[in-house]
């Protein structure tokens, strides 16, 4: 059994070296470039989910907003009618 796992570590740490070693050969650019590149596309996500993050906590105030101000104006109803009651 621990042989079986050995095989497949060994198997594993090979696929990877493979996979390491191809990809330096057929890279397309230097690695500084790639890194540079790859450092751009990430921080252009990160500002797309940022932006996006920020629409959706915005929409989000201005719902509870307009749900709490619905429900200030009911509970002011429900207080002019309660005086009105009073008052008869």
């Amino acid at each position: 059994m621990a042989n079986s796992g050995s095989k497949v570590l060994l198997a594993a740490l090979v696929g990877v070296a493979a996979g390491i070693g191809v990809g330096m050969l057929i890279a397309p650019a230097k690695g500084s470039k790639t890194r540079k590149r790859l450092k751009k596309r990430i921080m252009g996500i990160a500002d797309m989910m940022q932006d996006d993050l920020s629409e959706k906590v915005n929409a989000f105030k201005s719902a509870f907003s307009r749900e709490e101000q619905d429900e200030l104006s009911r509970e002011e109803q429900w207080v002019d009618e309660v005086k009105k009651k009073e008052g008869k």
